[in-house]
């Protein structure tokens, strides 16, 4: 455990300030921060898959991943031309699995991790961008899921004993659920209260703070058991091991990866 201790500070001590300056920064900087991400955990995705012979073809995904990033840091593509790009990427999706074995599950995780990771995690550009208010909800963003998980942990860890889906994630409690969301949702009315969230291009109500009190302390909670569905499916402790003590990307990324675009959605159809 002390041996496990070190490395896992040490990536706090310099992944937060660091993370954090990236949020502040936006821009290009905060663009390949974001796709750093999604290219990482998409190779430790294809590595977890491939345990039971499945395969995503990693250069093909790189490929369309690094003319995605081009388009946003270049604007290359309208918007309209970028939707004929990713519909050609499903229709290339379904062409590459033909000569394959297990045709229809390579076809369908190849799916999931294009649209999981790849395609919808890269709303958190358009958010970060957004005139005045980007840089105030991506933060929030990122608080929320780490208050929730902070709260989760040590409420759980102490006075959790009924198990919510012990086949999945052994350790996540009833009551560190609850103490999750309910911290969140307490984060996110105390930065509404102090009119944080002020701003010209939206306007918040109660009812829109318990909304993103919903997204970060259920719903992200929820993006940490479906990765956790294929981690137990595939026998595999963590996603990778680039994080020392706190796993890989894509167990750091989990909940956000639910969090980011239904945040998006939020912003973009309802307010």
């Amino acid at each position: 455990m002390v041996d496990n201790k070190k490395p896992r500070t040490l990536v706090n001590l310099i992944g937060a300030p660091l993370l954090l300056s990236i949020i502040y920064l936006g821009g290009p900087l905060f663009t390949l921060f974001i796709f750093v991400v999604i290219f990482i955990s998409t190779y430790e995705f294809d590595n977890m898959i491939k345990i039971k012979s499945f395969s995503l073809n990693l250069y093909f995904f790189f490929f369309i991943y690094l003319i995605s990033l081009i388009n946003h840091l270049f604007q290359i593509f309208s918007y309209e031309q970028y939707i004929y790009f990713i519909l050609f990427i499903f229709f290339s999706i379904s062409i590459s699995c033909l000569n394959i074995k297990n045709k229809l599950k390579n076809f369908y995780y190849r799916i999931l991790a294009f649209i999981w990771i790849g395609f919808l995690f890269q709303e958190a550009i358009y958010l970060r961008s957004l005139p005045e208010i980007g840089f105030k909800i991506v933060l929030c963003m990122f608080l929320s899921v780490w208050v929730t998980d902070s709260f989760a942990f040590i409420f759980g860890s102490k006075f959790g004993k009924s198990k919510i889906l012990p086949s999945i994630s052994p350790k996540k409690t009833w009551v560190g659920f609850l103490a999750g969301y309910i911290a969140c949702s307490l984060f996110i009315y105390c930065l509404f209260s102090y009119n944080y969230f002020n701003n010209s291009v939206f306007t918040f109500n109660l009812f829109d703070i318990i909304v993103l009190g919903f997204i970060s302390g259920i719903l992200g909670q929820c993006g940490d058991f479906f990765e956790s569905y294929y981690k137990r499916f595939f026998s595999v402790k963590d996603s990778g091991t680039l994080l020392q003590g706190h796993g890989g990307f894509l167990d750091r990324f989990d909940s956000l990866l639910f969090v980011v675009p239904l945040f998006s959605f939020y912003l973009r159809v309802i307010l």
